[in-house]
This record gives C-alpha cells, structure tokens and sequence, in this order.
C-alpha cells in the first residue's frame, strides 16, 4: 500500500530485496538509486482496494484465453514468511478460473522506475503470465497504449523447450485496431525464472526510452521520443492467463501445466515506483 515517503524510505532501506535483509537465489539485491525517491510501495500485507481492482471475465474475453477471470482467485496469503499477492489459476470440472488485477483509475503514474518482485509458476505447456501497463485514459486499445513488462510461455519457448527461460516484451500503440503497431522483443534470460525463486522485473521510463530489466540486468531498450503514445499517465496490471494466442494452445486438450483438480499460483512480493528527483 502507498506509505509516506519518510516511512517508505525507511522500509526500503532494510528491505534490500524481496522483504529479505539477506541477498541470495531466492532474494535478488535491490540496485540501490540515490538519485530516485520512492513514490509508490505496496509490500501486500493487505489487499489494499484504494490501489487495485480484482477483475471479472468470462473465458476467451480477449486474446483466445481458455481461463475466465475470477476475484476469487486473488488473495493476500503468506508465502513461506512473506507476505503476497497470489493470482491462482485453477482448473476444475473441465473448466479454467485465474485471477488478474489492474490499479486503472486508481494509481498510475507517468515517467519513473516500476519494480515488481515476482515468483512465476512453471509456465509450460499453456501458462501465460504477465506484468505490464496500460495508458489510463478515455482512449480504446490500442490508443491507450500498452508496455508489456514480463511475459513468459509463449508459443516458441513451448516448441523449444526454453519456456523457463524465455522472456517476452513489447511496447503496443496505433489509432485503431486495423492500424495497430507494435515493437516486440523475445529472448533466453541468462537464469531460470521458473526455478521457484523470486526475480525483479522493472521498466525505467523517461521521455526519451522505455528500458526493461530483469534482476538488475538490461534486457530491451525502446525508443519512444518520436511516439506520441508514450508519454501518458499508465497503470499497473498483473495476470495468470491460461492458453490463448500468445501461447498457441487455444484447446484444454493441449493445456498440460495445469491439469483438471491441479492450482498453480503467481507470487508478487512487492512493488514499488520511484521518480527521480
């Protein structure tokens, strides 16, 4: 939830990574940024509504998606000694529930540093989840804009064997759908992201490039200074997706991540934004 600066400062001093004082696989060090003050943090102690919205949709809403949407499968629960936001997909009586939430009307932001502290369930075959935002305005999609933080699952990691591994990113803008663009990055991360660890996702945005790293390390540049789309206040959404185009599995026959009576969760620890000074 968003503390005072003066409180945040003092948190994020002794938390270094992950709600952890100790650095190690399962606690990524936090790149310190004096230059930056923390604007925004939500460690997930509560489900804080002020913040985020739980989302409800049927099955194949968008995207060929098999999973419908559910507030039931949002949750603030403990994992191991830290406290987190759970999306937890489930499948049950031949049918996909899973959870997403979206902070549009509530948080957004515009220029900055957004962080995440993730734990990713094994995404293959058929798991897509996603850590991205959205432009918070009147405007339709992809208007709006899109930056598609962390993907993972989808359909080319599946045919080689490298969805662990595989990190998707992509920036979406165009007046309409028949005229939508978009750039698109896909690439092996240098270590596991489904090894049952927590890893940092940011995009560090200014007027000029959108910047994606993962675990500190840089994994895409975007140059946006010449688009219009970009320099919008965004919003923040996390979701479990379960099959759909970006995966190539828009049968449940071909779902084999998530079998019937089996739930399989995303972890997020915190998040957090910083602006620069």
């Amino acid at each position: 939830m968003c503390k005072l600066t003066a409180i945040l400062l003092l948190i994020c001093g002794t938390i270094s990574a992950c709600s952890s004082n100790s650095e190690g696989p399962d606690n990524p060090p936090v790149p310190p940024h004096p230059d930056d003050d923390i604007v925004f943090y939500d460690d997930f102690d509560s489900f804080d509504f002020s913040v985020w919205s739980k989302e409800t949709h049927p099955s194949g809403w968008t995207n060929q998606e098999l999973q419908s949407y559910s507030p039931k499968q949002v949750s603030v629960g403990k994992d191991g000694e830290k406290s987190v936001l759970i999306l937890t997909a489930e499948r049950r009586n031949g049918y996909i529930v899973s959870g997403r939430v979206n902070s549009k009307g509530k948080k957004s932001f515009k220029y900055g540093k957004l962080e995440a502290c993730i734990k990713l369930p094994s995404t293959a075959n058929g798991l897509w989840p996603a850590f991205w935002m959205m432009g918070n305005n009147d405007k339709e999609w992809p208007a709006c804009g899109e930056i598609d933080i962390m993907e993972m699952g989808d359909a080319e990691g599946i045919r080689t064997g490298n969805t662990s591994k595989r990190v998707n990113t992509a920036i979406h803008f165009g007046p309409d759908v028949a005229r939508h663009q978009q750039e698109y990055y896909a690439a092996n991360s240098t270590t596991d992201l489904q090894d049952g660890n927590y890893h940092i996702y940011a995009a560090e945005w200014d007027r000029e490039n959108i910047r994606i790293y993962i675990d500190g390390t840089l994994f895409k540049t975007f140059d946006i200074k010449d688009n219009p789309y970009f320099h919008d206040q965004f919003f923040i959404l996390f979701n479990l997706a379960v099959g759909g185009s970006f995966t190539g599995i828009t049968d449940l026959s071909g779902i084999t991540a998530l079998k019937e009576g089996q739930k399989v969760s995303m972890y997020i620890d915190w998040i957090k934004i910083s602006q620069t000074k």
